[in-house]
């Protein structure tokens, strides 16, 4: 969990950085799941602009929690 943290910073610090949003919406998905089992599209959405102040695309939101609620958080990088 800790290098997700570290990725999802460097990506903020890097407008131009490779998969920045797929990153970004990474992190937001993981925040989001912490805060409620149930989270939704939505809620990664919300995250990335209110708390990142990055505008990501549903269709990566989407993608991004998929991913998370199938990945068992001790086989995260």
């Amino acid at each position: 969990m800790i290098m997700l943290w570290r990725t999802v910073l460097s990506a903020l610090q890097a407008p131009d950085a490779p998969g920045r949003e797929e990153t970004i919406a990474r992190g937001a998905a993981a925040l989001a799941l912490k805060r409620a089992a149930e989270a939704t599209v939505e809620d990664v959405l919300e995250i990335g602009l209110y708390e990142f102040g990055v505008v990501i695309e549903p269709t990566t939101a989407r993608a991004a929690l998929a991913t998370r609620l199938a990945t068992p958080p001790e086989q995260e990088r």
